[in-house]
């Protein structure tokens, strides 16, 4: 059980399995998503003598077993993800708890030295049970490319995806620094999703105050032989609100993508504006008539068509304190059937910022 099982049985639980083709032909079943809870995980603690913080993805092993990455790169603790407990009821929250600490393991089997890697998200692969995790990228003087490893839930490295190559780090052309792969999700056990977190520099700018194109691109590869299959033009957000003071920093980026069906993903978008705040919202993205660009090397000067992109969450509308959300996953049905659809934040070993976790449930309308 993984996030693409609930993926599936979330689009069965939308269309329904007594539809005649008619029916789907002229209706357009929509979602009901309500926030259920909010709580703050306790940052004051030590797990296997780590300092919990840094959590930049969850997903969903079963029951009530979750895992989460951290995002801290050797600094504070040796580079891990944890494997949690998390019990809900259709009132919220009633517990969690961290049950094992997971390190991760460079190619020769050793602890990651600092600033070799960025782990940032986080799947997992029941058929082989695996996990499934992506690194933004070393830090080092020389920059280390970003990466999608597999490897054993005892933190051993299995093997690699082939990353394209435009997703390398280049003075001219490639990632900008801190714009690699945090989101990451597994479609059928088999294809791997993942999206740079800001657009590459041979295809457009970061998203500013101008409604405009700032395409990141959503790659879909096959596993097993490396190919890749498809890759979409995702357009990022503009910005609505302004820094202060004006110079201050802003930023508006994907973290976290998750695969529903065969044309349709889940995109998560977070802003930060100094001097303001944090901004989330959640697009439900489709494919099917957007330009497939796993042949353009650069989207300036090209024209394509974005994925579809529909708003289905924003985290303002509730009047709640909103930290650095990062990461998403579907959980156990409520006991009506209801799907739970839980976010977490990364706190980034601030004391300023929060763990948070969130909790939706997720119903035909």
């Amino acid at each position: 059980m993984l996030k693409h099982l609930f993926s599936c049985l979330l689009v069965l639980f939308i269309l329904g399995s007594s539809c005649t083709k008619s029916d789907k032909k002229h209706s357009k079943p929509t979602l009901s998503i309500r926030l259920v809870d909010k709580i703050t995980i306790d940052s004051d603690q030590l797990i296997d003598s780590t300092i919990v913080g840094g959590l930049s993805s969850i997903d969903y092993l079963g029951g009530n077993q979750f895992v989460v990455i951290s995002d801290d790169r050797s600094e504070y603790s040796p580079a891990r993800i944890y494997e949690m407990v998390i019990n809900h009821d259709a009132s919220g929250f009633i517990d969690y708890s961290f049950k094992r600490t997971v390190f991760l393991k460079d190619r020769g089997g050793e602890l990651f030295e600092q600033d070799e890697l960025d782990p940032e998200s986080i799947v997992f692969r029941s058929s082989s049970n695996t996990y499934f995790y992506s690194s933004e990228g070393g830090r080092t003087q020389d920059w280390i490319d970003p990466f999608v490893w597999e490897m054993t839930t005892n933190g051993k490295m299995i093997s690699e995806v082939n990353i394209p190559e435009i997703f390398s780090f280049n003075k001219d052309k490639g990632l900008r620094e801190n714009g690699g792969f945090e989101s990451l999700t597994i479609e059928n056990d088999t294809i791997i999703w993942y999206a740079n977190e800001l657009p590459i520099k041979e295809d457009g700018g970061v998203p500013g105050f101008i409604k405009g194109s700032y395409p990141i691109r959503l790659v879909r590869q096959d596993v097993k032989n490396g190919s890749v299959l498809n890759q979409y033009a995702y357009n990022l957000s503009s910005l609505g609100v302004e820094p202060d003071p004006s110079d201050g920093f802003y930023i508006n980026s994907v973290p976290e993508i998750m695969y529903i069906d065969d044309h349709r993903l889940w995109v998560l978008e977070r802003s930060y504006i100094e001097g303001v705040g944090n901004f989330v919202k959640l697009f439900e993205i489709e494919t099917t008539n957007a330009t497939d660009i796993k042949s353009v090397l650069a989207l300036q000067n090209w024209t394509y068509e974005f994925v579809s992109k529909k708003l289905l969450i924003d985290f303002s509308d509730y009047d709640l304190k909103i930290d650095n959300i990062e990461g998403m996953t579907f959980g156990p049905d409520f006991p009506n059937g209801d799907k739970s659809l839980l976010f977490i934040s990364d706190d980034n070993f601030s004391e300023m910022q929060e763990t948070q976790l969130w909790l939706f449930a997720v119903s035909k309308k």
